[in-house]
Formats: C-alpha cells, structure tokens, sequence
C-alpha cells in the first residue's frame, strides 16, 4: 500500500507540489501566531511603561507625605506659630521636589513658606472657593494626604496641592499643604512627552463642577493604533494613560509572510523531485513551533509579571541577553556593546565594587543556587540607581556555573525616600532636643521610649524603662497639691495610653534632692491613619515660677488697678482747673485790654506817642497772654474728643485745614500738593489737629526770599501709617530738633515770628496718646520735613 501511495505521488508530480504548497501555505498559521506574539510584546512594553509612570509619579509625591506628617504633627501637638518659618525652612531643605509649603487654618491659608512670591495666598480661603473647596473636601473625608489640582494657583502659575487634613482633639482643624510647581512634577516624575517618544501619555482628571474630564498635558489629535493602557492613581485621582503611537507587530510580521509565500512555492517546485521531504518538514516544523509557542508565551508572561529588567547571562561565553526594560530604567542601549557580563560589573559604582565582585566570585564558587545583592549602577546620563540585583544559577551535574537568569530592580526611589526619612528623623531629633517642653513617648506596651533634654532636666534623672504602675514612685508625681501621690489613672502619659487627649493637667514632680517642680502635662495617643494605636505622648510645660509669682502679681495688678483710679481722678482734677484757670485769666485781661482802649481814645489828644507806645505794648501783651492761656486750654483738651474713631478720607481732611488757612495761604503765596492720600481708621478732630498747625508752621517759618512750597506724602508700612510733611522754609538748627516738642519751646523772638510755642507740643501729645511717634529732619536755611506715624486699626 505504502509503494502504491509513492507510486502515485511520483507519477503525478504535479498533484505532489500543489499539495505540499497547500501544506506549506499552511504555515501561515505561525504567521498569525507570531503577529499575536509581537502584538502581546507591545501590550507588556504599553503597561510595563504605565507601570514605571505610576511609580515614578508616586515616587515624585513621596516626599509630600512625609513633609506633610511632620508639619501636622507639630501644628497637631504643640502649635507652629512664629516657629513655622525655621521649620519649613528645614523641611524644604531635605525635600528639594517641594516648591513651597503652606499651614492652613481652617481654610485660610495663615503661612506659606517661602513667603516671596506667595505673598498673594496668605488669607485665601480654599472653602469659600468652588474650585478649591471638593478637593479640600476630600482630603478632609479621606483624613489623609490627598492632592489637587493641577490648578491656578493663587499666587500665579499652575500647580499641583497637596493637602494634609489636621484634626485636634478628632475635630478638624486644618491642613499642612506642600505646593509642587506641576513643572516640577512634570520633570521630576520624567514624563516623557516629547514627539520622539514611542508613547502617548496623558494625565487627566474628572471636574467635579462640570462632570467633564480634563487633560493636563498636551493633547495630540493624531490617531494611534498601538495598545492603550489606563491607571487610576488614588492620592489625587488622576488617571494615566498611555497609548503606543505605532503598532509595527503588522510591518514585523509582513516579510515573514511572503518569505513563506515564497518558500511554499519552492518547496513545492521541490517536492515535484522529492516527494518525501515534505512530510519530515512537516513534523520538524511542528515541534519546533510548539517549542517556541511555549518559550515565547512564558517569557511573555514573565515579562508582563513585572517592570524589572530581566537578563539571562551565559557564563560559557560572557554574553548577555536584556529585555528593553533595562534601556529604559538606564539608558543604556542594549547592543553587543552591553551585552557582556563584564560591561555590567564595570559600571557598579567604584564604593560597591570590591563588594559586590568578591560577592559574586564566592556565589560562582559554592554550590548555591540563588543570588541577591544591593548596590550602586551608573545610567547612560552618568548618574547613579540604586539597584536590587537578583539571579539563579544553572550549574551542571559537577556543581559548574553554565547559565545565571535574574531581574534587576531600580529601587533609587525607595532608598532616597530611605535616607531622607533617617534625615528627618534625625531633624525631628534634634527639634525635640531643642524643644523647651518636657517630651516623653512611651510604646504600644507602656514602654517608655523617648525623652527630651528638657524632661530629663525636669525629673533630674534619665527615663527609665519603666512599667506604668510605678511611674508615680519611680518619678515623684504628685498632684497639684504637692502632697497626694498621683494614682495610675490621673497620670498624663497613662491617660494618653489608654486613649484620652489630656490638656493643661497641673501636676507637681519631685525630685529625688529634694526639689519640686509645678507643670501642665498635655497629652495624646498616637494613632495610625488605618485607627492603629501605636503609643501615646505628654509634653510638658514648666510653671514653677509662673505659680509662685501669681500672688505677687495679683498684688502688683491690685496696686496699679489703685494707681491708675487715683490718676483718673488727678487728671480730671487738672482738666477742670485748666479750664476755670483760663476762664478766671480771660476776665482781667479782658478789663485790661478795655480800660486800655479807652484810655487811648479818651486821651489820644493829650496823651504823646511815647505814651501810646507804653499802650500799645501794654495791649500787645494782654493779647498775647490771651492767646497763651487759649493754647494752654488747647493742650489740656488733647485726649478729650468726642468723636469716635471712624474711616476718614485723609485728601478731605488735607482740604479742610486748606480752607480754613485760605486767607493765609492767599497771603504769603504758599504752594500745598499732595499725593493720593489714604483711607485711614482714626478720630477726625485730633488728625485735623496735627495738619493744621504742621501746615501752618510751615507757612509761618518760611523763608523770606522764596515763598512757601510744601509737599505732603504717606508711606503705607505693616503696622502704621507714616505722613511727611516737606517745606523749604528756614530750617532748624540739629541742636534743637528734640526741643522743638516741648511746651512754649520757641527757636525765634515775637517780633520775628508770632506764637506761644505749644503747635508742636499739642501734636505730640495727640500722637503719643495713639502710640504713635512724630520727629522732623532739617537743613538750616534750606527746610525741614516733619513726620508722624499713626498706628493701624482695624474696623
């Protein structure tokens, strides 16, 4: 039968190269296997860089978690206040990915460090803004780091926020926020969006106004055809996409197929001469595929199981064979360049190489068959990964190395995260040293664990290892009688254990010599965000002083209390004599003044003009006495107004004191200007006061050659309001710039200059009554500028 089948195939060679052409056309079915292969290659390389872009971006926002644990558990447990600056300053300093960290209470935003270029966030309210508010919201459900945005941030750019919800005593509080410029995240997470690159990546995120999704990176309208991948990364619900621009698993696969096209052809061209090698093609071709199908499928599936870079090293021939994870986590091209097990050990960094190839010298030697090492890799850009390097060994029947596979691991992230949580730990440390509150922590168990320089000084000894029922005998705790032991449930640290917040508890310690001191223990347990107690917390304040000054300060504040009733009482006393004392003044020289009148109209015809000049000073003189005794009323009213305080527009008043100086100004030809003056919360009456006799000395000292320029200007400061007001009178000699303030201080005699001197004492007075402060700088013959300074209020 079998010599009939061949018979027949050789007689009809034709029907014996149409069949093994249909056999071999067959082999196309590989084709489509090895497409479905190069497509599963191209889905492991989309998630695979998925994957290193989540990690990236997870490690990029690594350090805000720890940034944002340190700021809350100092805001939580002891209050940041005036400290904030030194310590944003240390944190920033070992989180160089941060821009700028924030502490918000409430949701105003009450620091910001650094502060230049950020002035613009301090009192914005992150709640009151719809943009700003759900994403606070959620930090503040999740009662965890939780970051939003990308966004405009207030102070101008845009950015990304991460907000750490602050709770004191379970009730929120606010938040300690880092603020990371989404540049920087950009180029510290590298995200690759550069048209040279193989892949698409969009980060995205769901409007919690609109409903709508919004990208952040740059959108590309092009269509792709390679695999898409998407992630959802849950600190800030950003979703990562990433597309393969270009399938090329078609364009691999198209020669092979015509080369099989073609091969069917001549094989069966062939098989018209030998009609028995097809059917041994056959079969060879079926092992050899089912073969690689297998090899191909569980390398595909090794590879998808992780991000690591696997290699398969032959230690027969040195060569190296690396999956293109290894060019992406370094940088290095894979070619015969790298692939050798020497190019390898040469870029270990010089500190770890003695290390690690006396390591793998001593694993090639012993019969042991897995390998594990950690060190320092140099990439293509010349700096260094830390990397976890692991292998297994096939060795042969004689225990003799063949073969070595593994995966190495970039773990450069989880090392720097490393060092810098040791540098945190190590400032945290030191910030506790430094601390003038006793600090004592004790463990889940009761143990006691930490203690600070101030709590060793207070209790005179160091912390013991203690068990809590005898922390009252071993530490001399008493309460704040000073006589009753404290019993195990009043203790702080134990109250704390057990899971009550304590807050200002007075206790007395004393101390094996003999000495005592009163404190305020406040204290905490501390709990893991999952609810996890692990320990619990007291600081403590000592107020020994503070208690034994109580009663002399209760009898300093009853003293002054009688003083200042009895000073009351002598300043009424004095108001009400300056004012009889002016009116009783007033009455002779008004009769004075009369009868002098009368004298000199009665008897100008006999009286001569040395007489009239004896009347005339006579008269001069009442009226200046006149005039002195009103200045004198003038200066005991300071203080006694009765208009409150109220927003006064400072340019009304600047033209109020104008018109009521018209005649004079008109007179001596004076030139007043001002800048746009401000609205300021004060009392109208004394700030029209200091004005007009300010303004009013300027014109009456002018000069005699030039007529009156003045210039008013303000200069806004932090805490006050600051107005000068410039002449280019006469001047003032430096000897008597101090002088001038005092009362009937005049520079000048009556004939030259008229006055009583008491201008400037009255607006001193005026100033110092609102802790202001007023002083005048000068150059004889060429002006002086006068300023005053008036503090700020608020409505």
């Amino acid at each position: 039968m079998k010599s009939s089948s061949s018979n027949i195939l050789f007689k009809y060679p034709i029907v014996t190269g149409i069949l093994v052409f249909l056999l071999i056309t067959g082999l196309q079915y590989f084709t489509v296997k090895d497409y479905d292969l190069k497509k599963k290659s191209e889905e492991q390389r989309v998630i695979e860089q998925a994957n290193l872009l989540e990690k990236q971006i997870s490690g990029a926002l690594a350090n805000s978690i720890s940034t944002t644990r340190v700021l809350e558990y100092i805001e939580r447990n002891y209050g940041i206040g005036n400290d904030f600056d030194s310590i944003a300053a240390g944190l920033l300093r070992t989180n160089k990915f941060i821009d700028a960290i924030q502490l918000v209470e409430g949701g105003e935003i009450k620091y910001t460090y650094p502060l230049k270029g950020n002035e613009e966030a301090i009192g914005y309210n992150i709640l009151e803004n719809p943009k700003t508010k759900y994403e606070a919201l959620r930090a503040i459900e999740k009662r965890q780091l939780y970051f939003a945005g990308p966004f405009e941030l207030k102070q101008g750019g845009i950015g990304i926020v991460g907000r750490n919800p602050i709770f004191k005593n379970d009730e929120f509080w606010g938040f300690a926020a880092v603020i990371i410029k989404f540049d920087s995240f950009i180029k510290v997470a590298n995200i690759d969006i550069s048209d040279e690159s193989p892949f698409y990546i969009q980060l995205s995120k769901i409007n919690p106004e609109t409903g709508e999704e919004e990208f952040f990176l740059p959108k590309n309208d092009a269509e792709f055809d390679g695999f898409k991948k998407n992630l959802l990364l849950r600190e800030g619900d950003w979703s990562i996409t990433v597309q393969l621009k270009k399938s090329t698993a078609f364009k691999e696969v198209y020669p092979f197929m015509v080369l099989r096209v073609v091969l069917s052809m001549i094989l069966g061209y062939l098989s018209f001469y030998v009609t028995s090698l097809p059917a041994i093609l056959s079969r060879k071709v079926e092992e050899q595929s089912h073969e690689i199908k297998l090899s191909n499928e569980r390398f595909t599936l090794a590879t998808r199981a992780t991000s690591d870079a696997i290699w398969d090293w032959n230690l027969l021939n040195g060569e190296v064979y690396r999956t293109d994870n290894f060019e992406k986590l370094f940088g290095h091209p894979i070619d015969s360049y790298s692939g050798t097990g020497e190019f390898w050990i040469s870029q270990i960094h010089p500190d770890d190489y003695q290390r690690i190839e006396k390591d793998m010298k001593d694993f090639l030697n012993s019969n042991r068959e897995y390998w594990e090492a950690e060190f320092r890799f140099k990439k293509a850009d010349r700096t260094y990964a830390y990397v976890l390097d692991k292998g297994i060994a096939i060795r042969d029947e004689n225990g003799k190395p063949l073969r070595m596979i593994g995966a190495v691991e970039d773990i450069t992230v989880r090392k720097v995260t490393e060092l810098e949580l040791e540098n945190e730990r190590e400032f945290l440390k030191s910030m506790m040293e430094s601390l003038s509150e006793a600090i004592i922590a004790c463990d889940k168990e009761g143990k006691l664990i930490l203690s600070n320089r101030a709590a060793r000084e207070l209790h005179g000894e160091n912390i013991l290892n203690t068990p809590p029922d005898q922390w009252s005998d071993t530490f001399g705790l008493f309460c704040s009688d000073g006589k009753t032991k404290l019993p195990l449930e009043e203790i702080p640290l134990n109250k704390a254990w057990k899971g009550e917040t304590v807050l200002n508890q007075e206790i007395v310690i004393k101390r094996k010599d003999g000495t005592f001191s009163v404190v305020f223990a406040s204290g905490t347990p501390i709990i893991t965000q999952s609810g996890r107690k692990i320990g619990a917390v007291i600081a403590m304040k000592d107020i020994t002083a503070m208690r034994s000054n109580e009663k002399k300060l209760l009898n300093l504040s009853n003293e002054l209390a009688l003083r200042a009733k009895k000073l009351e009482i002598s300043n009424s006393e004095l108001e009400q004599f300056a004012y009889v004392a002016s009116h009783d003044l007033q009455e002779p020289l008004r009769m004075i003044t009369g009868f002098l009148n009368r004298l000199e109209v009665k008897y100008a015809q006999v009286l001569d003009d040395k007489a009239k000049q004896y009347i005339f000073f006579a008269s001069d003189g009442a009226k200046r006495m006149k005039q002195i005794i009103l200045d004198l009323l003038e200066y005991s009213k300071v203080g006694n107004y009765e208009d409150k305080k109220q927003l006064i527009q400072v340019d009304q008043v600047l033209k109020n004191v104008t018109i009521l100086n018209r005649r004079i100004i008109k007179e001596k030809m004076a030139d007043i200007t001002w800048s746009e003056m401000p609205q300021i919360y004060f009392q109208e009456t004394p700030l029209q006061q200091i004005f007009q006799n300010l303004i009013g000395n300027a014109i009456k000292y002018h000069h005699p050659d030039r007529n009156p320029e003045i210039r008013i200007n303000f200069e806004d400061t932090p805490d006050s309001w600051v107005f000068s007001i410039k002449d280019n009178g006469i001047g003032i000699e430096k000897s008597y710039l101090e002088k001038i303030f005092i009362i009937f201080q005049k520079l000048h005699t009556k004939d030259l200059y008229e006055g009583s001197g008491i201008g400037l004492a009255i607006c001193k007075k005026i100033i110092d009554k609102y802790n202001g402060k007023i002083w005048v700088e000068s150059t004889p013959q060429e002006g002086s500028i006068f300023f005053f300074s008036l503090p700020k209020s608020k409505l």
